[in-house]
């Protein structure tokens, strides 16, 4: 992959065999990054975006190698394009929700209705979020806590980390101590209120994130960070939950 800005799809060379694709037709908070984990025999990506512009067609070296796509979660902004892929996975809890991708299930509406998600539209003819429809995606196998992904001479474990949605999972790469967070925390508002969220569930996951040795931090939204910046992160949404 080579890294490239064409003012609607960004990629990014993060190092360590890690890409960023991100959809710059999207405001930030509703940007949900696509990470790109390379390992010597095989490719995962975790999460695929809003998919108004075809990956395939954006980036098509994407798919010149073995690949796998994981699904955070599955919300509008993290699973548009996962049907690029022909191998999906997603947490157990989530997976009626790709085999039936309705626009409430993956919280396109009313998520949509009063939020300026989008910075420009880059869909020809105009983007209607009242019209706008996911094409089922079932999931090819799930994943569940514990689960290890080998991509070849790296090795990702799955968490089960509940609080933005039942089945968000998060995946930790043991030998870096590199967590590929999604939207369980970055640096910006949760959005900890919508269906299927709870606080209660978050705050949990927050303490046990806490407690792996984290070297970077990659989330589904904002900036890259490092463990000492999670921990602040976290201590700030605990006082602020706590007030």
């Amino acid at each position: 992959m080579q890294a490239r800005d064409d003012g609607t799809i960004r990629v990014e060379n993060h190092g360590d065999g890690l890409w960023r694709i991100e959809e710059l037709f999207a405001h930030p908070y509703c940007r949900g990054a696509i990470w790109v984990i390379d390992g010597a025999e095989r490719r995962l990506v975790l999460d695929a975006g809003w998919g108004l512009v075809p990956l395939d067609q954006a980036v098509p070296e994407l798919f010149d190698r073995p690949v796998v796509a994981l699904a955070s979660h599955t919300h509008f902004d993290h699973v548009g394009g996962l049907h690029r892929f022909a191998e999906r996975l997603v947490h157990p809890l989530e997976a009626s929700i790709l085999a039936d991708p309705t626009p409430e299930a993956v919280q396109s509406l009313p998520f949509l209705h009063g939020y300026d998600a989008l910075a420009f539209d880059p869909v020809s003819g105009g983007f209607d979020a009242d019209s706008w429809r996911l094409p089922p995606m079932p999931a090819t196998a799930t994943v569940e806590e514990g689960d290890r992904l080998e991509l070849g001479g790296r090795t990702l474990t799955v968490l089960h980390t509940p609080g933005h949605s039942p089945g968000h999972v998060c995946l930790f790469e043991e030998a870096t101590g590199f967590l590929f967070a999604a939207d369980a925390i970055y640096a910006g508002e949760m959005f900890d209120t919508i269906p299927g969220a709870s606080i209660p569930d978050l705050l949990a996951t927050h303490q046990r994130l806490l407690e792996l040795p984290v070297s970077r931090v990659f989330p589904g939204h904002f900036e890259v960070f490092d463990g000492r910046r999670l921990r602040k992160l976290i201590e700030a949404y605990r006082r602020e939950k706590s007030a």
